[in-house]
């Protein structure tokens, strides 16, 4: 009887000592395969990926209400690395850190200004450029998507911009408003906006023209990009500060990059618009970025040039 319960136990060890020996190994398989993941085969790709998966980017939401995402939640949450650190290696948040020496160059470079200086927003928020609808929605890459990647750029050249978070659309619907009037509903968000803060050096209307694809695109640094166009209403008292404004980031579009910009139009008189809200604040532009052929890649393209320009500009101001 002896020898048999030893046998019985030295299986059960056995079996259990083969168990953990294939976790660990399904494990490190498992963890190989999903680092040398290619997530991503484009600009495009990656801009999808950020707005299927992050509220930052627009203010749509992706939850995963499966049972699986929610019991994975519990023990590791993927939008905090922290935690993968905390379960794997028993690290914790609040341990005591290591010595640090601080160096003032790297630290300079990741501070950002704490006050706002750019505010971006879309009066014709439904917009669109050539793409496909996002996965799970019906949502195609839009002037929306583009100001909050000018946001990101800027943020690289250490200026903080805010982007407009109202839904213009469901104001106008709301309202039994026609889109016509789409500037009045944009009026009452950005005096909103000015109200609450009006320290803005520079504020971007962003919009996408209607031209056909040839007339909007052009090739720079061997990259296709959706070409530029600034928007300035003459009927109001800001008109020459608002030309001014962008005459100058015209300007230094044209000294490095001449052929992106299609220049300054504009408008004044009977039958036109002719204020664009511009008469609310002297640093406010229109600003279009390429037309409806256009894609997000080629919008991202030229948005790589044109933040640093912009940048430039704040700075100078």
């Amino acid at each position: 009887m002896k020898k048999v319960k030893l046998k019985k136990k030295r299986k059960f060890k056995f079996r259990l000592i083969f168990y953990a020996f294939v976790m660990f190994l399904g494990y490190e398989l498992s963890f190989n395969v999903i680092m040398n993941l290619k997530l991503v085969d484009s600009n495009e790709d990656f801009i999808k990926a950020l707005m299927i998966d992050s509220n930052y980017h627009l203010l749509y939401e992706k939850k995963a209400d499966d049972l699986i995402s929610k019991l994975f939640s519990k023990v590791l949450n993927v939008n905090e690395p922290v935690s993968i650190l905390e379960n794997t290696f028993h690290f914790k948040a609040n341990d005591t850190p290591m010595a640090y020496v601080s160096n003032p160059q790297i630290e300079e470079v990741q501070k950002l200004e704490v006050n706002p200086t750019v505010y971006i927003y879309n009066t014709h928020q439904s917009e669109a450029y050539q793409g496909e609808a996002l996965e799970g929605y019906n949502i195609k890459p839009g002037v929306m998507m583009a100001s909050y990647i000018l946001q990101d750029k800027l943020a690289k050249q250490n200026i903080k911009a805010d982007v407009m978070e109202d839904n213009i659309v469901d104001y106008l619907n709301l309202n039994n408003m026609k889109y016509s009037k789409s500037y009045v509903a944009s009026r009452k968000f950005l005096t909103d906006s000015l109200n609450k803060y009006s320290g803005y050096k520079l504020i971007i209307d962003l919009h996408r023209d209607a031209l056909s694809k040839d007339k909007s695109t052009v090739i720079i640094n061997n990259k296709s990009c959706a070409k530029i166009s600034f928007v300035i209403g003459e009927d109001h008292d800001n008109y020459e500060a608002n030309l001014n404004v962008a005459n100058t980031i015209n300007d230094k579009i044209k000294v490095k990059y001449p052929s992106l910009t299609r220049g300054i139009i504009s408008k004044g008189g009977v039958g036109s618009n002719g204020i664009y809200n511009q008469d609310l604040n002297p640093n406010i532009i229109l600003i279009e970025i390429g037309g409806p052929e256009n894609t997000i890649d080629e919008v991202l393209n030229t948005i790589e040039l044109l933040a640093p320009i912009i940048g430039e500009y704040i700075n100078e101001s």
